[in-house]
């Protein structure tokens, strides 16, 4: 239970696969915009050192809070990693929100016995524009969200991303899903080409009390549709702060 509080809610945003944490902009905005009873904070991985995610788990453990109520949102690559640390039941937990994302390999194409071949070469240019429409940032994108997004890509060490690929080709967070004991929301993108409906339904099985928000976008959703995004997550928990006070 949590004891009547008045600071806001501590909203810790783990970034997607380039973990830079800078394309979370457009959605911090919209979000301040929706609530001023939660407050984001951005967290950002080393761009220099390939971690695995015991170390990222590592890493961000130590910036959960204490005391007091906070929350996690997991966003692609980051949604493993949000699991675990839900799993450490550190300090007052209110929910988890899991943005377009996945507990095993999404990637079917590419099976995890094939990790070995993903390599730095992957990420020394830049990925053609139709890769990226295709499965980031959709059709209707300018652009700028072109550049932004592999800008990104760009300030990241080539063998770092290749690392994380690795990981997400092999990971499987099934049981930290099964154990978290705080409330889930699913924030779904609808036109999303690299986590297939069918993720979806492995986490409803898994966890059929799971809170589920579908949203028109493509896989960047808390980007591409921050308005809609925002209110999803901020709806989420404000349910889930009400029923953690007495």
């Amino acid at each position: 239970m949590l004891a009547p509080v008045t600071a806001p809610l501590r909203l810790l945003l783990l970034p997607g696969l380039d973990g830079t944490g800078a394309l979370f902009a457009p959605f911090v905005e919209a979000l301040s915009a929706e609530s001023a009873d939660i407050a984001p904070e951005v967290v950002s991985y080393p761009a220099d050192r390939a971690l695995d995610y015991d170390a990222l788990e590592a890493l961000v453990a130590a910036r959960l809070p204490a005391d007091g109520p906070y929350a996690l949102l997991g966003e692609s690559f980051s949604g493993p990693l949000a699991l675990r640390l839900a799993c450490r039941r550190a300090g007052q937990l209110v929910g988890v929100a899991l943005v377009a994302t996945f507990v095993t390999n999404p990637v079917w194409l590419v099976p995890s016995l094939a990790r070995h071949l993903v390599g730095p070469w992957l990420f020394r240019r830049r990925a053609p524009e139709l890769v990226a429409r295709r499965y980031l940032v959709g059709a209707r994108a300018d652009a700028a969200w072109l550049e932004r997004v592999a800008a990104n890509v760009e300030a990241v060490d080539p063998a770092v991303m290749a690392a994380r690929v690795r990981e997400v080709l092999s990971v499987d967070a099934r049981a930290p899903l099964q154990r978290c004991a705080a409330p889930l929301l699913y924030l779904g993108a609808a036109g999303d080409a690299l986590v297939p409906p069918r993720v979806l339904r492995e986490l409803r099985r898994l966890r059929p009390d799971l809170e589920c928000v579908m949203v028109d976008a493509p896989h960047l959703v808390l980007q591409l549709a921050p308005e809609a995004s925002a209110r999803a997550i901020a709806g989420f928990l404000g349910r889930a702060t009400a029923k953690a006070r007495p």
